[in-house]
């Protein structure tokens, strides 16, 4: 299990597989956070008093962009790494199916499709949370524990992009936090309008 383990962690460097991942975690991520802020804005809004809406539209929303992003990235990937496959049998005239470097693809091509996956559920899933503390605490308190816990994964994203950047990781927080206040204006906007 350890070789095994250690096979895929080279597999993964090699084919630069970490890069990719963290990008599509973070952007993910973002997507997954903003959208489910939209929803909660939305249900707020709206006058929704049954958390088992804002759970159920959240999970509904959070599983779509999952498997979304799982099977669009899968595709991407695999396409990409395909035609860099065969562009390197055809300079090599030989064909590399079930070499070390064709396995590295699918390899980085499963572990990219997951990351993509999984990354706008699971930071979507905390601002689904509170909604499951209802009726221990109100309606309005989910709301706004929702809506805090969602800019405080967007400054964590900040953060964790200035350090990769070498930046000022509290800058770097505050402009996805400023992000997530622009959708909440925006939203309340043209909700409240409507």
């Amino acid at each position: 299990m350890k070789q095994r383990l250690e096979l895929i962690k080279r597999y993964l460097k090699v084919t630069r597989a970490y890069e990719i991942a963290r990008r599509l975690f973070v952007m993910n991520a973002f997507d997954g956070v903003l959208t489910i802020m939209g929803v909660v804005m939305g249900a707020h809004l709206s006058g929704v008093a049954n958390p088992n809406i804002v759970i159920t539209a959240g999970i509904g929303g959070s599983v779509a962009m999952g498997i979304s992003g799982m099977s669009g990235a899968y595709m991407a990937e695999r396409a990409e790494r395909m035609r860099d496959l065969k562009k390197l049998e055809l300079a090599m005239l030989t064909h590399l199916d079930e070499t070390h470097v064709a396995r590295a693809s699918r390899v980085a091509t499963i572990i990219i499709a997951l990351v993509d996956g999984i990354s706008p559920a699971l930071c979507a899933s905390v601002l689904i949370l509170p909604y499951l503390l209802v009726p221990a605490i109100s309606m309005d308190m989910a709301f706004y524990t929702s809506i805090v816990s969602g800019l405080g994964v967007l400054f964590l994203l900040g953060t964790f992009l200035a350090k990769i950047s070498e930046e000022n990781l509290i800058r770097a927080g505050m402009q996805m936090v400023a992000v997530g206040l622009v959708t909440i204006v925006v939203v309340s906007f043209l909700i409240g309008s409507g």
